[in-house]
């Protein structure tokens, strides 16, 4: 199967794209220091980390190249991955590239809503180098030429990144097509689970605010279970290890970190988690992943997907997360909330059951249901996390 090298990438205007170059050059020595932690991540040799370094110099010091030299920029950087290919594991070339979207994404503002087609036009660059990749490491039958960039990577190794990059580009797409937070954390609640091989996902919201952790959504797990799931950071041992996770982990046994009745409801043994970041200290969740509760040991490959998949659903929640335009931009002097509705949003902030705000304020379940739905419907907000986390923006709770 072969994808265009090329893929339609949002254009910008010189003063957006001159916004990005002044945004590198600004932060380029905080760039530098967040590449190199990056790199001393991983487990290579000396001379596999130098040309590592030297693909993510290139793509980072030669962005002047853009716009009016787009085929210049990628030829520079397939040319290094061809020139070096029987040192470089393709694995780090995706490494790289997932890298550099989030640090570029991460140097925009992310307060109006004009920098959206900033996002955009990283996301599709990235995509399109990928795209690019795929097709020189494994071109479909074509008659070489000596304008062509093309590979030898042995079979074994263009078998495994293939699948790789095409369930990279997929996730890519699907992402490109997602309008808004609830798309972005169903696509990953289901396109993960399935491109890793696993049988059942799940997504669990953290809120740094009520410092709590809520099920939002799922795939091959009773949702109706999993959204019962609010608890305290303090009544979930593993919490406080994972918020400091910027890799995926594998657990084999999760007693350790996992209260028992959780793992007796969901039948939990061993586990793949994700702790999604938006920011690069800031946890917004956790994503789930096993094999129908059975005990397993995970490969090297699907932990290296996992992160390439993961990174990607973080930058794609970073704007959803900061989006403005579902809300009015002139919202009306009064508050949008009745003092009851506030109330009731308060308290699921602070992770209260509906059963305990009941109780606290003397109504019944069905009444603060009624209330919470009217909340969300009013601030138009799929769930109760994405509402909590507009009543915060908005300032009408803490």
């Amino acid at each position: 199967m072969q994808f265009p090298t090329l893929l339609d990438i949002p254009m910008l205007s010189r003063k957006e794209m001159q916004t990005i170059i002044d945004a590198v050059s600004r932060g380029y020595s905080d760039i530098l220091v967040h590449w190199n932690i990056k790199l001393a991540t991983l487990s290579i040799d000396n001379k596999e980390k130098s040309i590592v370094n030297e693909m993510f110099l290139t793509l980072i010091n030669n962005l002047n190249l853009l716009p009016d030299n787009r085929n210049g920029y990628s030829d520079k950087f397939l040319r290094l991955v061809k020139k070096n290919h029987t040192t470089l594991q393709p694995r780090f070339v995706t490494f790289t590239l997932g890298v550099f979207e989030e640090i570029l994404t991460g140097l925009l503002p992310r307060t109006t809503t004009e920098d959206w087609t900033g996002f955009r036009w990283i996301h599709s660059l990235v995509f399109s180098l990928l795209t690019s990749l795929l097709n020189i490491t494994h071109p479909d039958n074509e008659t070489p030429s000596k304008n062509k960039i093309t590979t030898t990577y042995p079979n074994s190794i263009i078998n495994k990144t293939r699948s790789m990059l095409e369930s990279i580009v997929k996730f890519d797409t699907l992402l490109l097509g997602a309008h808004s937070l609830e798309d972005v954390m169903r696509l990953t609640v289901h396109h993960l689970v399935e491109a890793i091989g696993y049988k059942r996902s799940a997504l669990f919201w953290y809120s740094p605010i009520t410092r709590t952790v809520e099920g939002t959504h799922s795939h091959q797990v009773d949702i109706t279970e999993l959204r019962r799931v609010r608890a305290f950071e303090s009544n979930i041992p593993g919490i406080p290890w994972l918020i400091r996770q910027h890799r995926p982990l594998y657990v084999q046994d999760v007693s350790l970190h996992l209260p028992n009745h959780y793992i007796k409801q969901f039948r939990l043994q061993s586990l793949l988690i994700a702790t999604l970041h938006v920011d690069q200290h800031q946890p917004v969740g956790f994503l789930l992943l096993d094999r129908d509760g059975d005990s397993f040991v995970s490969t090297t490959e699907e932990m290296d997907l996992l992160e390439q998949l993961s990174t990607r659903a973080c930058i794609a929640l970073r704007p959803k997360l900061y989006d403005y335009t579902s809300l009015s931009t002139h919202p009306p002097a009064s508050p949008v909330l009745t003092h009851r509705e506030q109330e009731i949003l308060q308290m699921i902030a602070y992770g209260y059951s509906t059963r305990h705000i009941g109780e606290t304020l003397h109504i019944s379940e069905h009444t603060v249901a009624e209330h919470a739905q009217g909340t969300l419907k009013k601030l138009n907000s799929k769930n109760r996390p994405e509402a909590v986390a507009k009543g915060i923006r908005l300032g009408l709770i803490r």
